[in-house]
């Protein structure tokens, strides 16, 4: 008698745009289920961003049982905020991951204004906050649940207990003197020493994230205008591209190209001249 061939067979089940396999076991054979490839390398996200009475939570999660967790979560912590979520499932996802997402939104309760972002394994962290000791002992809660070679950037600005973080930015934003931006003599590259000026701006615009850069180029009035126009503006541009490379989203940045129609000093000095060759960093409430 001839032997009877045996048949095995694979569903297709789409679930949220993604086509999973679900082996069914005849005899004593398995399919087992593959993750497709493009998931397999997609680095885990999860982002968290509280502003203007809005709590926004995005990223990948394991699984509907970790996403309403997540939402559990961020009822109890943000009980008077609006909370949009944005889930994606994600293929192979590390077994700390629904653990170190719930803690990050604890963590982002301990501050206002925060943002923080976790990919992979790296975690930055931005806020501002009255008691810096108490939100330090949340972000070890943080860093426990996550694994010993995460890579850390955390900024953590602290203000006066019950200062709004507004009046805080407002207070700061009146007081800003961040030093010079020095360049290369007739160049667009940043000298070593305007490096501190602009971390300073950096850490301030990291804690107020409602606010806008205006960065303005001068020159002094040597040479051609239309030169000196562009000089200025090439100057502002790599300023804002350092601050880009340090966090800043570039829609907050407004780059101006002065020339030298705004002398602050006496152009036909030396030293005037030198005074006249600036750049001019302001940060402002947006809208």
């Amino acid at each position: 008698m001839a032997r009877k061939p045996r048949i095995f067979a694979v569903f297709l089940v789409p679930i949220a745009g993604i086509a999973w396999s679900l082996p069914l076991q005849t005899g004593s054979i398995e399919i087992e289920p593959e993750t497709p490839a493009y998931l397999a390398t997609v680095p885990a996200e999860f982002e968290v961003d509280a502003r203007r009475g809005l709590l926004t939570i995005t990223g990948h999660t394991k699984s509907a049982s970790h996403e309403e967790r997540l939402k559990q979560v961020a009822a109890e912590l943000f009980p008077d905020q609006a909370v949009r979520f944005t889930f994606r499932p994600l293929g192979v996802a590390p077994d700390w991951w629904d653990g170190a997402t719930a803690e990050l939104i604890m963590a982002a309760a301990a501050m206002q204004s925060p943002r923080a972002k976790l990919r992979g394994k790296s975690l930055q962290v931005r806020g501002v906050v009255a008691n810096k000791s108490a939100a330090e002992q949340q972000m070890e809660s943080l860093r426990t649940a996550l694994p010993d070679t995460t890579n850390m950037d955390i900024r953590l600005t602290e203000v006066e207990s019950g200062m709004p973080a507004r009046a805080f930015c407002d207070r700061q934003f009146a007081a800003l003197d961040p030093g010079p931006v020095r360049f290369e003599e007739s160049g667009t590259v940043l000298r070593a020493s305007a490096f501190p000026a602009l971390d300073r701006i950096v850490a301030l615009a990291d804690a107020c994230r409602h606010s806008t850069v205006s960065i303005t180029g001068h020159t002094d009035a040597s040479g051609n205008e239309e030169w000196n126009r562009q000089l200025s503006l090439a100057r502002a541009r790599a300023v804002a591209d350092y601050l880009g490379t340090r966090g800043i989203r570039r829609e907050r940045l407004l780059v101006v190209g002065a020339g030298s129609s705004l002398p602050i000093a006496d152009n036909t000095t030396r030293f005037g001249r030198a005074l006249n060759r600036r750049i001019d960093i302001r940060l402002s409430p947006k809208g």
